[in-house]
């Protein structure tokens, strides 16, 4: 039975059904819980929440305790199994071994998972996530409004998949179809951000306008003909005129729908400004571009280069870092991009490397102690030419018994299939 009460008279005990209110100013990710914890009401009681809903079947009730489960019966053993289930079922109940009960999975669980683990749920997440904005920008074509409501779950999910493990939805979004880069590197992007304000230590709900902004800052794409953005010889001037309005199209579309946080409407604005005042669409520099803004740059600025599209193929992860910290203080801010590292790693996963022992490997785990000694997974033997069972080899733990010579490119060894081969590299046991 749910029961509406005012958030100073909720207590421990209680079983929350929703928070009522603005979605951005919930002080939890998950919305339905059990209050247990002295530190999560405390934040509750200081939060702009005024009103919440509880579930008094599932918790204590506004001046009850709360409800203990009713004792399950006991059966004697010496009790016919006949008078339980009928002789049939009698027969049944012997031959029958007792089966474990498997708890369904909780998409907005933050339980620490390894990638392989994580990797089903999250190619799952990404395939759910990308009919939702395919629909998205479908619908913004045809000048419908945008409701941050319709978007609170995917972004909740996707925060959760990535504090389960901080890599493997980045992994999976980064593996593109040509024909629908945009949703997916919205996705990227949105992961990308989430991940980063969690690297930040940035409130809960800051960390939600992070990953709303990554969704959206190129949702004014959708007004500019797929022909132009998807064109493979160099634009013309009129044509890039076009591509950069999409900043001002999107906040302008977005604004109408009178629900998107002024924050992420500043990101969607602003996120291709550069510190030096070369960027668009107002030349800003310095501090004149927001925190988001600043953030946005680099999330948005790796994804496009570590994709491929129809006309190039994506950098190297590890390259992309290289080449973004050429022009750290120049276009991009240096303190961010220190976290951004911390949060993909300066060998993000999926990456290819060489190692001493003359094999190819796949960086499956970063090592927070120590970015340069992750966790690989060999796969094939230079010396023998030829594919060879994975074992993971841990770096930072193997005593030098062996380590990464050299960043390697898939173009470099012919892997034209790399995007569904590294897919099933991090999904194996290693």
């Amino acid at each position: 039975m749910l029961k509406r009460i005012r958030t100073q008279d909720i207590k421990l005990g209680m079983f929350l059904h929703k928070l009522e209110g603005s979605w951005f100013s919930h002080p939890f990710w998950k919305r339905k819980l059990l209050l247990e914890d002295p530190e999560m009401l405390a934040t509750l009681k200081a939060s702009s929440v005024e009103w919440v809903v509880i579930d008094i079947a599932r918790g204590a009730d506004v001046g009850v305790a709360a409800p203990t489960p009713a004792p399950s019966r006991v059966v004697s053993i010496a009790e016919p199994r006949e008078r339980l289930f009928g002789r049939a079922g009698a027969t049944i109940a012997r031959r029958a071994a007792p089966q474990p009960v498997e708890r369904p999975f909780d998409p907005l669980s933050k339980d620490r998972l390894p990638i392989r683990a994580e990797m089903v749920h999250a190619q799952r997440l990404a395939r759910k996530s990308g009919r939702t904005m395919r629909k998205l920008f479908e619908d913004a074509r045809l000048g419908k409004a945008v409701k941050a409501a319709k978007l609170e779950s995917m972004v909740d999910e996707i925060s959760s998949s990535v504090q389960r493990n901080p890599h493997a939805f980045m992994a999976i979004a980064r593996m593109k179809n040509s024909g629908e880069y945009l949703y997916q590197h919205a996705l990227s992007v949105c992961a990308l951000m989430i991940g980063l304000a969690q690297q930040m230590h940035l409130p809960a709900e800051e960390i939600r306008e992070a990953g709303l902004a990554g969704l959206l800052m190129d949702m004014g794409m959708a007004h500019v003909p797929q022909e132009v953005w998807d064109k493979q010889e160099q634009l013309t001037p009129e044509e890039w005129e076009l591509v950069k309005s999409h900043t001002s199209l999107a906040h302008e579309f977005l604004t109408l729908g009178g629900e998107i946080p002024g924050t992420v409407l500043d990101v969607c604005l602003h996120h291709h400004e550069r510190l030096d005042g070369s960027g668009y669409p107002h030349a800003l520099a310095g501090d004149q571009i927001g925190l988001f803004a600043r953030m946005a740059a680099i999330c948005d600025t790796y994804d496009a280069m570590t994709s491929s599209r129809l006309h190039r193929n994506g950098e190297d992860p590890s390259r992309a870092l290289l080449m973004i910290d050429e022009n750290v203080g120049k276009l991009f801010d240096g303190e961010i991009f220190q976290a951004f590292q911390r949060a993909v790693g300066i060998y993000p996963i999926g990456s290819l490397v060489r190692l001493r022992s003359h094999r190819l490997a796949i960086v499956v785990e970063q090592n927070p102690d120590d970015l340069t000694l992750p966790r690989v997974r060999p796969f094939y033997s230079l010396t023998d030419r030829s594919f060879e069972k994975c074992e993971d080899i841990d770096l930072g733990n193997c005593f030098g018994a062996d380590q990464i010579i050299t960043r390697e490119t898939p173009e470099g060894w012919d892997m034209a299939e790399w995007p569904a081969m590294s897919a099933k590299l991090l999904a194996v046991a290693g």
